[in-house]
């Protein structure tokens, strides 16, 4: 016990402490004033007080209950932050899916997204081009999917294919802005995973649902202010660097790609020739 906590103690200012320690024994508090509180009295100071009191008497009558407690708390603080990374991880995937299930909310809100795309272009006397419209189920998948399609508008050659080996050309100074970019993408992901996890108590104490709801709001305006900047970047150093790694495979593309310059990359990256 007291190497495990020393352990812990090590570890105190490091990332670990406010990326999984702190969100999690938050995330503990409010389990357990889920549990004392309910829905009856969702604001019950008194109750909870006096439930602190109870535990402090038995703390105080058993000295080894405290040590345990803290090491049972601490351990499902870390088992909380690596649920929430791991929902982070799925929100993330199901977020940038391009299926969406037949009739449902999602399918809806995309409509409504190409509704107002529509409007807009029509209000701007602007021609509507038909890849530019949503056709994914979020909006992230779209502007995550918009990046193949204005390379493949401008270049004729495929962002996915490109981006792997254009990615191994960049200093290191490029690379910082786009992987930075990228974490708190992720970070993003785990936020929302957090918020996920809130709904667990929801079901015992409804203000926890509220909590829910803030965390996951403001999870979803990272993530698409993130997206957007992610995309605007690799969207920059393509249009940089393309001809650099053109010119490493053998290949000078003019001023404006042809389509048959784009086609010979194209192939040539997927190996199709």
């Amino acid at each position: 016990m007291t190497g495990f906590l020393t352990e812990v103690g090590k570890r105190l200012g490091t990332r670990w402490v406010t990326a999984i320690l702190l969100p999690g024994l938050l995330l503990v508090a409010v389990v357990v004033a889920a549990s004392v509180l309910g829905h009856e009295h969702a604001f019950g100071y008194a109750r909870l007080s006096a439930a602190a009191d109870r535990a402090g008497r038995e703390f105080t009558t058993r000295p080894a209950r405290p040590a345990v407690f803290a090491a049972v708390v601490l351990a499902a603080a870390g088992l909380a932050g690596t649920a929430a990374g791991g929902l982070g991880g799925l929100v993330q995937r199901w977020c940038l899916r391009d299926r969406f299930v037949t009739g449902g909310l999602l399918q809806r809100s995309r409509w409504s997204r190409r509704s107002r795309a529509v409007a807009a272009a029509e209000r701007a006397g602007t021609t509507v081009v038909p890849a530019y419209l949503p056709q994914r189920p979020t909006w992230l998948g779209d502007r995550a999917r918009l990046i193949e399609v204005r390379v493949r508008a401008q270049y004729y050659v495929s962002a996915s294919l490109v981006w792997p080996r254009l990615w191994l050309l960049l200093e290191e100074d490029a690379r910082r802005p786009i992987t930075d970019v990228r974490t708190r993408y992720a970070e993003a992901g785990t936020l929302a995973g957090w918020g996920l996890l809130y709904l667990v108590p929801g079901v015992l104490w409804w203000p926890a649902l509220l909590i829910a709801a803030g965390v996951l709001l403001t999870a979803w305006s990272r993530l698409r202010a993130t997206m957007a900047e992610f995309a605007e970047l690799a969207e920059a150093a393509i249009d940089l660097r393309l001809r650099d790694l053109a010119a490493k495979l053998g290949l000078t593309l003019g001023t404006e790609v042809g389509p048959a310059e784009g086609r010979t990359l194209d192939d040539l990256l997927g190996k199709a020739g």
